[in-house]
């Protein structure tokens, strides 16, 4: 007798009782469980035996749904199919399906990367897997083509981000090797994508100010050396920046561990430093003094500028800035950031060897084989440097005219 809807809802297992079953006729049953649990099974004979395959509880799955997944089993037994082996098919299937998309094929390259990344750019690249890519996330790795790409790129754009669609496209045509290589496609739609035909031309890159006469450098190292007021560390901060080379946030999150007294070196561990890389620094003896001055300040901090809310928070983004704006420098004549451009300048006219100078600038130079050996060679040039330059600024401070810097070290 078929099952109505009354006799599904109103049956109930008898307590003597662990499990009781309805027939629907058809080889469908309700089997009803003492915890008063109701699910659907359907019986069978394939090969000589009998088998049960359950797929589901009522009322989730209603009696005409119920009734309908039967009959597409009986129609698979007409067709010689075991249902209960089709099902353990179509779930391998699904997973394999599961196993092929973008996403968890993005998701697995990252994990392979992250040790090798520092915390900021590990966040960064995170974010553009989980927002920008999302788009993509539920399609097979190999269904992807150059018009999902394009569709991707043009509505980066459209949320004003432009300039990050390079580096997201680097990392997407990263995960497609890592899909070549685990033979999941064999293709890659992201290499060789034209995207400067795809986006709208980016705006010229404008460059960091930054003072590269001599008698102004000496004039805005005077005004910075002869102004204290205000914060503390910002001041000191921006009293070393001019002398070390270091990029401003290098200098803000800069933390007393680094520095080495006994060797005379500032030296930078690779997930503190932009490109990944451990980083050594020569200090001049006018930057030993002015370090051994700022410990008898901040020693009580594990940053050498800490925060002034907050000692073992690092200086704020924006102090370096603000005390050179203080200091009646606009954002056009010169920039936090264009210390750097001051010494690269400076220093290649007064004949410093490129790759002395590129290497103290944390630039990667030559070869991938031969960084390692150059960092090493280099150090004592770079020591040799720095003193000169420190003396240098000191003599353009005093307003001597236009000098050359002692160079000792070697030209290309």
């Amino acid at each position: 007798m078929a099952i109505t809807e009354l006799k599904a809802r109103k049956t109930v297992c008898p307590a003597d009782k662990k499990q009781i079953r309805l027939s629907d006729g058809n080889n469908l049953y309700l089997t009803i469980k003492s915890g008063g649990s109701k699910l659907w099974r359907f019986r069978y004979r394939y090969d000589g035996r009998q088998q049960e395959l359950s797929f589901g509880l009522y009322p989730d799955v209603s009696i005409t749904d119920a009734r309908d997944k039967a009959r597409k089993f009986r129609e698979m037994l007409l067709e010689g199919i075991n249902p209960s082996e089709q099902r353990k098919l179509n779930r391998q299937e699904s997973a394999s399906d599961e196993q092929r998309t973008f996403i968890t094929i993005a998701l697995e390259w990252y994990e392979t990367q992250k040790p090798g990344w520092t915390d900021d750019n590990s966040k960064k690249v995170k974010r553009w897997i989980d927002v920008f890519m999302k788009p993509l996330h539920g399609l097979q790795i190999d269904a992807i083509d150059a018009g999902h790409i394009t569709d991707l790129m043009i509505g980066i754009e459209k949320q004003g981000k432009a300039k990050s669609c390079a580096p997201i496209l680097s990392v997407i045509n990263r995960i497609y090797g890592r899909a070549l290589a685990k033979r999941l496609t064999r293709t890659n739609p992201a290499a060789g994508f034209p995207l400067s035909d795809v986006l709208s031309p980016l705006p010229p890159v404008q460059h960091r100010a930054a003072i590269t006469n001599p008698k102004q450098l000496g004039e805005l190292i005077r005004a910075i050396d002869n102004n204290d007021g205000g914060s503390y560390c910002s001041a000191q901060a921006l009293k070393l920046i001019p002398r070390v080379f270091l990029r401003p946030i290098e200098v803000r999150t800069l933390k007393w561990e680094y520095i080495d007294f006994d060797d005379a070196l500032i030296r930078i561990p690779a997930e503190d430093m932009k490109r990944n890389r451990d980083h050594l620094v020569p200090m001049s003896d006018q930057v030993v003094g002015l370090l051994r001055e700022i410990q008898s300040v901040t020693v009580y901090s594990p940053y050498v500028f800490p925060n002034e809310r907050n000692g073992f928070k690092p200086m704020s983004k924006n102090v370096l800035t603000n005390r050179l704006r203080a200091l009646g420098y606009s954002s056009g004549v010169m920039d936090s950031h264009g210390f750097r451009t001051s010494a690269s300048t400076l220093l290649h006219e007064q004949g410093w060897a490129h790759d002395v100078v590129e290497s103290q600038l944390a630039h990667l130079v030559g070869t991938t084989t031969s960084r390692s050996y150059n960092r090493a060679k280099h150090l004592p040039d770079r020591k040799k440097m720095m003193q000169a330059w420190a003396d240098y600024l000191d003599a353009l401070k005093d307003g001597a005219d236009v000098i050359p810097i002692n160079r000792t070290g070697g030209v290309c």
